[in-house]
């Protein structure tokens, strides 16, 4: 059964490591207040798309150990430590404004909600689960990864009984998997840790946002608050007094809040978070263009996308094809072709590390007799009380 202190360790160790990764990386790249809000969520990218085909290749020699965890970690604490020992640049127009402490604490404060719904409950002799509890059967995949090694098995299905292959985007039960073994947490454990973690940096990245967006540090704190909403479904129950909405309204759908994202889908919200974070540093890359920036996108852009293909991928793609022609236009004309090459280049680079889950998850289509990967349709808002054909139209301002 899951402890809530192991679970805590594994919590405190991710925010510890990868805030510091994602600092030594983001400081001299990005403005403070964004290099601040983002460190966490670069942290865990750029060392999880990084060390996931370095732990395949040194596999046969040392495999996916708690030694190999420890020691590729600490090293990276080390080569951190040094960056961090060199002082950055200043910036002074770009620093104006910082995140408060105290809105970092509401962060983690708040980011206990979804970890506390994936802790068992105890009630008597009974244990109860809440029913999040239903898509984290995925540490099935954590566990699988910690004692097998990698690639990863299919923990629950093999042909006639053997290990089956994993077709997933599992880069973020990859990353549990590493926190499971340098602590000896079991994998739930390290689910819950996980899932703090990634509640906390998906909220710093937004906090470090809004500060820069409204040059003010008081923006944090509505993040805060905003990612606190719920459903509109239950207000709209509350004022009506209605037993049932659903003649005219469906229940809360998948593509919920934070807060519903947060707890069920972590790895989505992580994806996001990504996708996020190589805007941004899309946007940086129109002003300065360096190897190091252009290094720090596309591995932020392959652990998004080996996070979730739909958030991380087809999502991401979307706003970086709207984006990256009006930054095109607004870079200075000599930095133009720099720009244009380099955004080419790192299209390049992540379709090619990415490629292994893009064949799996299509292979798997295929063996399964699926249609096209990629399917566009509304989500179903509206109930039944209206016509059918005014009614999916409206689904989609609704």
């Amino acid at each position: 059964m899951a402890s809530p202190l192991n679970a805590a360790f594994c919590a405190l160790l991710a925010a510890a490591f990868w805030t510091v990764l994602g600092t030594a990386l983001g400081r001299r790249l990005l403005p403070r207040v964004l290099g601040r809000g983002a460190a966490p969520v670069i942290g865990w990218a750029v060392h999880s798309a990084a060390m996931l085909p370095i732990y395949a290749w040194i596999g046969p020699w040392i495999g996916f150990s708690p030694i190999a965890v420890i020691g590729t970690g600490t090293l990276c604490v080390l080569a951190s430590g040094l960056a961090l020992s060199v002082r950055a640049p200043q910036r002074q127009a770009e620093d104006a404004a910082d995140i408060p402490a105290w809105a970092f604490a509401a962060a983690a404060v708040l980011a206990l909600a979804p970890a506390v719904a994936i802790l068992p409950k105890f009630s008597g002799d009974a244990v109860l689960l809440a029913d999040p509890i239903f898509d984290h059967s995925k540490i099935a995949i954590i566990d699988a990864m910690a004692r097998l090694g990698l690639p990863p098995v299919n923990p629950v299905f093999g042909e006639l009984g053997a290990p089956g292959h994993l077709a997933y985007y599992y880069l973020w039960h990859f990353s549990a998997a590493e926190l499971a073994l340098a602590l000896g947490a079991s994998g739930w454990e390290a689910d819950i840790g996980l899932t703090w973690f990634t509640a906390f940096a998906s909220l710093s990245l937004m906090m470090g946002v809004a500060v820069w967006l409204g040059k003010r540090a008081a923006a944090a704190i509505w993040v805060v608050v905003l990612a606190a909403a719920a459903s509109l479904w239950v207000t709209l129950d509350w004022i009506a007094g209605a037993a049932d909405l659903t003649p005219w309204l469906w229940p809360p759908i998948g593509m919920a809040g934070w807060l519903f994202q947060a707890t069920w889908v972590p790895q989505h919200l992580m994806a996001a978070s990504c996708a996020v974070a190589a805007m941004l540093l899309v946007s940086r890359f129109a002003q300065r263009q360096s190897l190091a920036l252009l290094a720090l996108l596309v591995l932020t852009v392959v652990a998004g996308f080996e996070s979730s293909s739909l958030v991380g991928g087809v999502t991401f793609a979307m706003a970086a094809l709207i984006a990256a022609p009006i930054l095109l236009v607004g870079a200075e004309p000599a930095q133009r072709l720099r720009f244009a090459l380099g955004l080419a280049m790192a299209a390049v680079l992540a379709i090619g590390l990415a490629a292994p889950f893009v064949l799996d998850q299509l292979a798997a289509l295929r063996a399964r007799g699926g249609g096209s990967p990629i399917v566009v349709a509304p989500y179903a808002v509206l109930g039944e009380a209206f016509p059918y054909t005014p009614r999916r139209v409206l689904d989609l301002p609704a």
